[in-house]
């Protein structure tokens, strides 16, 4: 089974839509930042005149291909590109969006900064992703799982410090949403197929916490807590 193109995840049909709700159904141009297997851009077309959808990774391009084919849309384009250094002239965009990326991103302060240089004035940026409840411990301790599970991860931000993040530049907050959510096991170590031995120091390591942050945490043999922040905003 391909993992990317049955992801829950990043297919799931309400956060999907709730994505289009917030940024409205009339968008000319759309650029989907680190599209992995294309669900967001495929989205974005069924509302936009035209979109781009960029990955680091060719597979990932591959696998969005044939996912906008298998749906019957033609009209997106992909391109073999690092968000870190996007090769698109300023103001390109009317909308820029990426979903559980960010927390890969190598330079997230270039990413955001590169984000919002190609996205035009009073355009929209929206971003959804894996985040962490605010505290320097807690930041700390959901890093280090997801560490332990996919070596890829960089950082799971908490919403104070998109926050900070996103008001280093020319944009307005219109959203902001920090909640909860449940992976699937054994799926979640699964599709990054996560030695045993890691799953285990991850139960282990989440059992030495202290009573308050195990609370934040819970997990079970079917469920793992998580949290994700989602942020929308529009460049001034």
């Amino acid at each position: 089974m391909d993992k990317h193109k049955e992801s829950s995840t990043h297919d799931n049909p309400v956060e999907l839509q709730r994505m289009i709700d917030m940024l409205g159904n009339d968008v000319n141009t759309a650029l989907d930042v680190a599209t992995d297997g294309g669900h967001t851009a495929v989205k974005l077309a069924e509302h936009a005149e035209r979109v781009t959808a960029i990955d680091t990774n060719p597979e990932m391009l591959k696998e969005a291909r044939e996912l906008a084919q298998s749906r019957g849309i033609t009209d997106i384009e992909f391109i073999l590109m690092d968000v870190h250094k996007m090769d698109f002239p300023d103001e390109s965009f009317d909308v820029v969006t990426t979903r559980f990326a960010p927390h890969h991103f190598t330079d997230i302060r270039t990413a955001l900064s590169e984000m919002t240089r190609v996205l035009k004035p009073g355009g929209k940026m929206y971003i959804l992703d894996c985040s962490v409840v605010d505290g320097n411990l807690t930041e700390t301790v959901i890093n280090h799982i997801e560490l332990l599970r996919d070596p890829s991860h960089k950082c799971s931000y908490s919403l104070r410090q998109w926050e900070q993040l996103l008001k280093e530049l020319p944009l307005e907050l219109e959203h902001t949403e920090l909640y909860r959510e449940e992976y699937e096991l054994p799926q979640w170590f699964d599709c990054m197929e996560t030695p045993q031995e890691k799953r285990d120091e991850i139960f282990s390591y989440i059992d030495s916490l202290t009573p308050t942050l195990r609370r934040l945490y819970l997990y079970s043999s079917m469920f793992m807590t998580t949290y994700r922040v989602e942020i929308l905003a529009h460049k001034r």
